[in-house]
């Protein structure tokens, strides 16, 4: 028989994009719990702990010492302080990222996350200039809030339970959420209102370039299918 030579996606593909963002947020959840519990075990402060690991991947509340560590503006929403806070974010996450991949728009998950992330930083950063905060920025709160506005802009008649009377409109729990996330909000500065706000604005813009025909995630396809195609490991089937 003829052995025809396949190769396996090494770093993934468009359709275990969702997959993927549940995983990265784990990932860094589960090793920074892990350090945290060495310093524990080694009589050693937690605030250490934070100081020296945590908050190197959280963005700072002072714009003049992201300087010192510029990586966080690309690491801060995937960490969470707190269990219930990573497992709210990643239900939501599922719910409206599981829409998305249903209806073929799973390649522009992680496009969204990441120019949601990027520019609520950025706007984070900004404000943090001109005043006051107390604490810095982390969570995915922000980039969950741009996956759910840009949900409900491409696919608003998406239907929950559609087989109970005429369903749940996706806008309702859309609605819901921003509900809940302003309220949540009033426990923290301003500063996390508007960025939140603005990583919304991000997930809508995305939406409307990319109905009139920008897409600006195309850059990190064409990215992912080289390095797949360059590092992929070759099968013979």
């Amino acid at each position: 028989m003829q052995q025809r030579t396949t190769q396996k996606p090494l770093l993934g593909s468009d359709n275990n994009a969702l997959v993927a963002l549940l995983a990265i947020h784990l990932v860094f959840y589960a090793l920074l719990g892990f350090l945290k519990v060495i310093y524990f075990l080694d009589s050693t402060p937690i605030d250490q702990f934070y100081k020296n690991v945590f908050h190197l991947f959280t963005l700072p509340s002072n714009g003049a010492d992201w300087l010192r560590q510029p990586w966080s503006l690309f690491t801060y929403y995937w960490i969470h302080d707190g269990f219930w806070s990573l497992f709210t974010n990643m239900i939501w996450l599922s719910v409206f990222g599981y829409v998305l991949q249903n209806k073929q728009y799973n390649q522009h998950l992680f496009p969204i996350y990441f120019y949601s992330g990027l520019i609520s930083g950025l706007a984070f950063l900004f404000i943090s200039l001109m005043s006051h905060i107390a604490f810095p920025l982390m969570g995915a709160n922000m980039t969950v809030t741009a996956i759910i506005v840009a949900a409900s802009l491409l696919i608003p008649q998406y239907k929950f339970l559609p087989h109970i009377g005429k369903g749940i409109p996706l806008w309702m729990i859309s609605l819901l959420y921003l509900i809940l996330q302003i309220a949540s909000l009033t426990h923290y500065q301003l500063a996390n209102t508007i960025v939140t706000m603005i990583a919304g604005l991000a997930g809508a813009v995305y939406v409307l370039l990319l109905k009139k025909g920008t897409d600006l995630g195309k850059w990190m396809h064409n990215l992912l299918h080289w390095l797949n195609k360059r590092a992929a490991p070759k099968t013979n089937g």
